[in-house]
Order: C-alpha cells, then structure tokens, then sequence
C-alpha cells in the first residue's frame, strides 16, 4: 500500500485544510499534491529517495508530504524554524537526495550557510490537473523518517513504514475516535510524530478538516476553536496549562468532543481546571516517535486522571525488569511494547537498534510504568535521562555535546528541572573560563530553542562517572 492514496477518495469540494482566511478543499489538495509529485519526479528523484520537506504548519506540508509519497520516495520532515547549523548536522545524518521549500522554510533558499542539497520551491509550483500515478509500494516501505537524538547525543532516525502509519491511523479511528465530521486543531508542529500522525495524516486520511496554526498561540488557539467549531483538540500539557488559565470566555471549548493530551505528564491541576472551566474531560495518552506514536488511549474507556489509558486493541505492553523479567502485578517495570506501529529501526545504526528492538518485535521504550488492577497504564519515571520541554524531547548529551564545542568550557552536565508553563526546563552545569551571555549565545546559534539552558551554573569541578548518571541524579 501507499499512503498517499488515503486522499484520493474525498469529494473535490469537501474542506480539507484552514489557512487563515484560506480554505484548501480536497480537490485542491491533490492538485497540489500532484504538481509537486510531477517535479519530483521531473527532477529524476522517486522511490527509496530521501526527500527533506522543509514547511511549517501550512497546506504545503501536507501537500508535499503526499507528493513524496506518491512518488515512491521518503519523507524527512523537518522543523524549519531550527537553526541552520542544526539542521546541516541533522541532514548530514539523514543524506537526503533533496529538500522540499514551504512557505515557513523558504529562508533556507537563500541562507548562505543551508545545505548545498538541491532544493524545489514548492510556492513557486502551479497546481495540476493531472495527477500522475502514485507509485506503489509495499507495506513495509519506509513513508517517513523522523529525526530524533539518543542519550549519547547522536542523531538517530527513526524509520516507518508506511504500514507503521496506517495501522495506527485504523486503530484510533471509528466510533470511539475521530471521523470525517471532526474538526481538528492542528497547532501541533507537523514535523514530529504526535501531530503528523495523530492530527495531520489521520484526519486527512477520513476527510476531515484541519484547522492549521502555524505557531502555538493560546488567544488564537481558542479563537479557531470558536470560529471553526473544532471537535477534537489535542495537546502538549504546557498547551493545556496555557489554555486553563487563559483570557478568554468559558464557552470556548463548547464544541469540544474529543481532548487528549500527550508528550508528557498532565498535571492533575490542569486536568482538573480545564474539566471545571470548560467542562471538558482531558484524555490523556502514551507513545513514542518508535511507535507511530500511539500505545495507550483514553478514548472509548473511563477517563482515570494522571493515568494514560489503556493499550490500543493489537498493542501488546509488558513491564520488565532490566533482564526482561516480568514483574510481578502492581509492580513498576520497563515499559515493553509490540504491535504493528512499531519502527523499523534507525537509519543505518543496527547496533543501536539491536539495543531496543528485539528480533520478536519487542520494542523497550525506556519509560517505567505501573498497570492498576482494571488494566489502567501509568508513568512513574524514565530509564533514560530525557527532558521534556513543551512536550518536545530533549537529550541532556546533545546539548552538553555543543556546550562543549565552546573553546573555553572544560565540562558540561545538563539535566531537567520542574518547570510551571513548560513541563521541565533545561538547566546547565558548567566548568570552564566563559561568561554567561556568551556561552548562551554560542549555544543558541547551535540548537534549536526548546533545547538551549534556561539557566547555566557555574561550578569549578564536575567528577562524572563513567556514564554520567550519577552526577546527573545528584545535580537533578
């Protein structure tokens, strides 16, 4: 199969995308979808090519997705308000073929230091009337590749099938879940797994429309939930807090049906404040980039506050101990997962992915979790030292690898500190002959903003252990 035929079917004239004052209907859609497929492969790239598709929360995300999908080719979305630096050090791992410009990433056409990779300007294509065939591919074919980093700090890119996307596209579909009535909220960043797959493709893949944001804001957010009477509306916790406290009316919300919150842990206040001001029940769930990403739910059961729901019917979880010993029931473990949404792997890092993901399918996620006695999943730490800022993942090595590229800084430790609008706030540890301003201004010309420290400390002597957890506990 190849997902980019899921839109193929939906009346012309059906609304499929809000821009602003612009809608995009599903006619419009697919031309659009097929003039850029037509460069594509005019420009001799197609099947098992990697296609860069730098846009933003705009119609040309969506459209570029499909049309290097239906190409054959993969796509590599990326986040185009990243520095430029970051971006070469994440293409350098991924060697792509080319790079799609949308609206949002048209500034690397012209920044001197971009990648040197060929590029297509997708405002600058005419929609066609002619859709060329889309090409087709198997089930385990890679749709997409998304950027993600590990504890050592090294890019790594995850790798899913187009089956990976479908599967969990069918699972949180139906009676229970979204359909072609629903209108969604698409504030999301569409260049990471929770929004592309959860939000984007799925409501794209039903007919449904998709009302774009393309940056969080909260005053906005509530007026396109008003205006376009948005059904479904799913969220980062820190979006959440933000629409619990804002200046708005307390109808806001009255068209809400579905609210789910992921990426990170929902603070029972905030549950508990969007349930008594709005009257709406937040759902939370669980999953990673590795899972496409859904692996617990909360649509179709009983809400329980600060749990994740249950698995998704077909999604097998298993606590562990670290030798893959089951624990014992109401015990915490491991969190261990297998079902058809599970990756492929990572690009080119067999190694890597042999440490994750066994033979059988089983994929650990680094994540600790308790089931209650009715089945009931919930997250109580993490076996890896991630940081969750605004529901974006932060690794304490990729940050601590460019602090260290300053000259003047003999050592780096950065951990995570509780943090009220964001989650977790990224904190530095530092030895070295540097000042502040200028350590923070070196770093943010290197990552993007969620990533750089909110606060760097000062400190003579940082005695790391081998693997820099113990110093790392200590310092949190």
């Amino acid at each position: 199969m190849n997902l980019a035929s899921v839109i193929v079917g939906h009346p012309g004239e059906r609304a499929a995308l809000i821009d602003g004052d612009r809608t995009v209907t599903y006619g419009e859609l697919r031309a659009s979808v097929a003039a850029i497929q037509q460069r594509i492969v005019e420009a001799g790239f197609g099947p098992d090519d990697r296609i860069v598709l730098a846009a933003g929360n705009e119609p040309l995300f969506a459209a570029g997705a499909f049309a290097i999908m239906a190409a054959g080719a993969t796509v590599v979305p990326i986040n185009p308000f990243s520095p430029v630096l970051e971006l070469k050090r994440k293409l350098e791992t991924v060697d792509p073929s080319l790079i799609l410009v949308g609206e949002e990433g048209h500034w690397i056409i012209g920044d001197p230091d971009a990648p040197r990779t060929p590029m297509i300007d997708m405002t600058t294509l005419k929609p066609s009337d002619v859709q060329p065939e889309i090409v087709a591919r198997h089930d385990d074919d890679i749709a997409f590749m998304l950027l993600t980093s590990g504890v050592s700090g090294d890019s790594k890119v995850a790798m899913l099938s187009h089956k990976n996307l479908d599967w969990i596209q069918e699972s949180i579909t139906g009676p229970e879940g979204l359909n072609r009535d629903d209108v969604t909220l698409g504030s999301l960043p569409f260049a990471h797994i929770f929004g592309l797959n959860a939000v984007l493709l799925t409501s794209l893949r039903l007919g449904a429309k998709v009302v774009l944001q393309r940056r969080f804001d909260v005053d906005e957010s509530l007026r396109l939930i008003r205006l376009h009477k948005v059904t479904s509306l799913t969220g980062a916790p820190p979006m959440w807090q933000r629409w619990a406290t804002a200046d708005a009316p307390d109808d806001s919300l009255q068209s809400i049906k579905h609210a789910t919150s992921g990426a990170a842990f929902l603070p029972i206040d905030t549950y508990t404040a969007i349930k008594e001001r709005y009257g709406v029940e937040i759902g939370e769930g669980y999953g990673l980039t590795e899972t496409s990403p859904v692996v617990t739910w909360s649509r179709g059961v009983d809400i329980k506050p600060t749990s994740v729901g249950k698995p998704l019917a077909g999604v097998e979880v298993v606590l562990v101990e670290a030798d893959g010993t089951p624990v014992d029931e109401g015990d915490t473990g491991e969190i261990v997962v297998r079902s058809p949404g599970v990756f492929k792997g990572y690009l080119d890092a067999p190694e890597i992915t042999s440490q994750v993901l066994t033979e059988d399918g089983w994929f650990w996620t680094g994540d600790v979790g308790v089931f209650d006695s009715d089945g009931y999943l919930y997250l109580v730490d993490r076996v890896k030292d991630l940081i969750i800022v605004s529901g974006f993942n932060v690794y304490p090595a990729d940050v601590e690898n460019v602090i260290m590229e300053h000259p003047d800084v003999r050592g780096a430790v950065v951990v995570g500190t509780p943090h009220g609008m964001t989650g977790e706030a990224v904190v530095a540890h530092v030895s070295g002959d540097v000042s502040e301003q200028d350590l923070d201004a070196f770093v943010r010309m290197r990552l993007a903003g969620y990533k750089c420290p909110s606060k760097y400390l000062f400190v003579d002597e940082l005695p790391i252990a081998p693997t820099g957890k113990l110093i790392r506990r200590e310092l949190r």
